[in-house]
């Protein structure tokens, strides 16, 4: 029995109201044409892969959903007309939908389009619940094999329990939870007993929020408001280069281009700083978990047009990531309230839970070079590749709740990097047409043009 992690949990209540849900998607640009035969063929694999998994409801209260195996998966989506290369983007955000739900074994979807200037786009999309970015790279690259056995080679979920065995199995897991969250409250009450010989708390100062333009809100533009995405591809070569000329490399040139264009839009002021979370992949090549990302945060100083130089950046993302790893090492537990307390609680409570802001100018998350069975489909190599998550159907009010500016990807093949952005700041981002003219001056800053999809 395969049981939902804290994360997974997390992401079903979004689908459940709290908030929205979260979807990861993929889209693969490729010049020459990719039959449809063979993407059924990738279909019917990746029906049989991790993806392939359903949340089932636990039989005992306090005991945590889990997964079973899903017999069910959507169809391929191939658009009966070819699209123009403009529309790719409003394709690919109508690939999205609430009919992708992990609780009725439909999670995920992969969707096709020819090209009206010749080649296909690829759009594979799944809720977060049922996989992370990385979930998502090793489901498509098993799907992707070209040997004849590859759908039995698939890693699988554990075989489900049934009957009085999967009611046992819930009564122990429910045993451990409440265990687990009272050893948690228990050690809370102690912690705060006021003992003389015990050292005070190291005092940490708090983060200086970066100083922001000002700017009015609209209320009659928020009914029309939707997070504002845009994919800029740049030549590899030439992105590669950049960032070895000035001291980096490509995660230090792609935070310092969020950072620029986080300024640009007045986010925040020349001398401020601003965090950046940075999410680290956990998974082994034999992990069968939907989730599993850890974050890393950075702080990153503003500065001029005239500063381009990233040996800065590159060392403070070095040194957070050293310090991560020693983390891990040591297998120290997070800190904050109870995991297992928080996954016991109903969504009626939780929904009523003010959600704390991180204080993070957004999310950067660097997919790297990707391999080449997870480009190629076919013996056909995709030019480009995107990758994002986003808040189906988020609002305006949802947005500025977050506090939140740019959450962006980088995907590089050997031919293309593409910088996938969505803002989430109604006012300094109103549009897509604002969200590109900023991330293009960020890239001009080091003398990077790019095409926008």
């Amino acid at each position: 029995m395969t049981r939902i992690g804290f994360a997974d949990h997390l992401f079903l209540r979004m689908h459940h109201g709290i908030g929205y849900p979260v979807y990861n998607q993929f889209l693969w640009w490729f010049d020459e044409s990719v039959q449809r035969e063979q993407l059924e063929k990738l279909r019917d694999n990746l029906s049989d892969g991790l993806l392939a998994r359903r949340v089932c409801a636990p039989s005992v209260p306090t005991a945590r959903e889990r997964w079973v195996n899903s017999s069910v998966s959507h169809p391929l989506d191939f658009h009966p007309d070819s699209i123009e290369s403009s529309e790719v983007l409003a394709w690919a955000d109508c690939r999205l939908g609430s009919d992708i739900d992990p609780e009725t074994g439909l999670g995920w979807r992969l969707a096709a389009a020819p090209l009206a200037n010749g080649g296909t786009v690829v759009s594979l999309t799944a809720s977060h619940m049922v996989a992370d970015g990385g979930a998502l790279v090793a489901a498509f690259r098993s799907a992707n094999s070209n040997s004849a056995n590859s759908r039995a080679e698939q890693p699988r979920l554990n075989p489900a329990e049934h009957g009085l065995a999967a009611i046992g199995a819930d009564v122990n897991d429910a045993v451990e939870q409440l265990r687990s969250a009272a050893g948690w409250l228990l050690n809370s009450a102690v912690a705060a007993l006021p003992i003389p010989t015990r050292s005070a708390p190291t005092l940490v100062s708090p983060r200086v929020s970066p100083r922001r333009s000002e700017v009015a809100i609209d209320p009659t533009a928020d009914s029309g408001w939707t997070s504002p995405h845009v994919v800029a591809e740049v030549d590899a070569a030439t992105w590669n280069a950049v960032a070895k000329k000035w001291g980096g490399t490509s995660n230090s040139l792609f935070i310092a281009v969020l950072t620029a264009a986080s300024g640009n839009a007045g986010r925040a002021s020349i001398g401020d700083t601003v965090q950046w979370s940075l999410p680290v992949s956990d998974r082994a090549d034999t992990d069968i978990r939907s989730n599993a990302t850890k974050i890393v945060k950075i702080d990153v100083p503003v500065t001029d047009a005239t500063a381009l130089d990233l040996s800065q950046i590159r060392s403070i993302s070095k040194a957070a990531f050293t310090a991560f790893a020693a983390t891990q090492a040591a297998g120290r537990a997070p800190a904050g309230i109870s995991q297992a307390l928080v996954q016991m609680l109903p969504d009626a409570v939780v929904a009523r839970v003010p959600q704390p802001r991180d204080g993070a100018e957004g999310l950067a998350s660097n997919l790297g070079v990707l391999p080449d069975d997870f480009s190629t489909v076919a013996g056909v190599r995709a030019r480009a590749v995107s990758g994002r998550a986003t808040f189906f159907g988020a609002n305006a009010e949802f947005a500025r709740s977050l506090d939140g500016g740019l959450t962006a990807w980088v995907c590089e093949t050997d031919a293309s990097v593409t910088l996938t952005v969505h803002a989430m700041d109604p006012e300094r981002f109103p549009d897509s047409r604002a969200l590109s003219d900023h991330v293009a001056a960020a890239l001009t800053r080091w003398g990077l043009s790019a095409h926008f999809w």
